[in-house]
């Protein structure tokens, strides 16, 4: 609209992009005006510190550009801070003051627009979150209010989906890794409701239509586009392929417990399936019962206090995930094979067992796997 007034281009510079409107047939940015802008970031950063801010009556300034050209510049101010920059672009000597007050009053357009977008767009999600936390049982809502809405947003749960958890390897990263999933989504035209809950991300996402994606390759592509916007490792976890409202909150529980148990066995940049955690499953169901830890401290507790160090219970571990292999835990640790053997010997003092037995391996193997569900940190 502004271009229409004052038949001049126009350059928003906003998240970094640079938008540009001009009449005629030049559809694009000059490079050497782009180059240039961009080189003029710092010094716009001096001024502002130097002028009064105003939302309604922001400051503008005229900086020269290449080829005898000039601009005038504004900052679109939303709640206080810069949410991007407003620019009118003439010749040398083109711009008055009626073209100061134009950019002026359209800075001040723009920040309203961006407030109503904003306001708009935090409505959205905060309904699609609680939307999201009634659906997964994280909330108390009414369940068949919730599938209405569900359904008025195109996301039939009667129909196939699959639930995503994912968390970075470093805490902070939870809102850009949500924004990220959202977009990969929306590319891929399922539809999808997301949210983050502290660390962990959590996706609900449809598997219907003419043509729906894989669900590999949709935690894949999560995967990919959560590194890139974290920085680094991020682990995921899901369940198996769901149909039905009820089923909601069974497929958010198993993703996260299966992002919990792969992050502590495999790494933090891992993908897990709930189906492939194997006895850990059962023992995940079972974890509330006291007979759980019970078992545990009657096999491991004597181990525990004398190791202090952690070294014998982590021999231990590995002598028994490789079936029993001395030669394959001493590998596997970096170990000599003499320091493995002194250290299994050690163990069977303490304990008073023969590891040569199948049964006691058998129970000391089920009694590490309840320490790494009942203590993640010892484990």
């Amino acid at each position: 609209r502004l271009t229409e007034l004052v038949a001049l281009p126009v350059v928003l510079e906003r998240g970094g992009s640079l938008d540009y409107v001009a009449a005629g047939s030049q559809r694009s940015l000059p490079p050497e005006l782009a180059t240039a802008i961009e080189g003029q970031r710092a010094d716009l950063d001096d001024w502002l510190r130097e002028v009064p801010l105003s939302a309604f009556d922001p400051p503008v300034s005229a900086r020269p550009l290449p080829g005898g050209r000039t601009r005038l510049i504004a900052p679109i101010l939303v709640h206080g801070s810069i949410g991007g920059f407003l620019s009118l672009i003439g010749g040398d000597g083109e711009l008055g003051e009626l073209h100061r007050l134009a950019i002026g009053r359209a800075a001040h357009a723009c920040a309203i627009e961006l407030v109503r977008a904003g306001a708009a767009r935090d409505a959205r999600d905060e309904l699609e979150e609680e939307l999201l936390d009634v659906l997964t049982g994280g909330r108390p809502g009414s369940q068949e209010g919730a599938r209405e809405r569900a359904r008025r947003k195109g996301f039939d749960l009667q129909s196939a989906y699959l639930v995503v958890a994912g968390r970075a390897g470093v805490d902070g990263k939870a809102a850009r890794v949500q924004g990220a999933w959202e977009r990969v989504l929306a590319t891929l035209r399922t539809p999808a409701l997301v949210r983050a809950r502290e660390e962990t991300v959590l996706a609900l996402v449809g598997l219907s239509g003419h043509r729906p994606p894989q669900p590999r390759a949709v935690v894949e592509q999560l995967q990919v586009a959560g590194r890139t916007a974290a920085g680094g490792a991020l682990g995921l976890g899901h369940g198996g392929v769901r149909s039905g409202p009820s089923e909601v909150s069974s497929a958010a529980r198993e993703a996260e417990q299966a992002l919990s148990m792969g992050r502590r066995l495999f790494g933090p940049d891992s993908i897990t399936a709930f189906k492939d955690l194997g006895l850990y499953r059962l023992l995940l169901g079972l974890q509330s019962l006291p007979e759980l830890r019970s078992f545990q401290d009657e096999v491991l507790s004597t181990l525990r206090q004398k190791d202090r160090s952690g070294a014998l219970l982590k021999t231990l571990r590995s002598y028994l995930s490789t079936n029993g292999s001395p030669t394959d835990a001493a590998q596997a640790l970096h170990l000599h094979r003499n320091t493995v053997l002194y250290r299994l010997d050690r163990i069977e003092d303490l304990l008073g067992v023969d590891l040569r037995d199948s049964e006691v391996r058998l129970t000391l193997h089920l009694a590490l796997k309840i320490l790494n569900v009942l203590e993640p940190e010892a484990a």
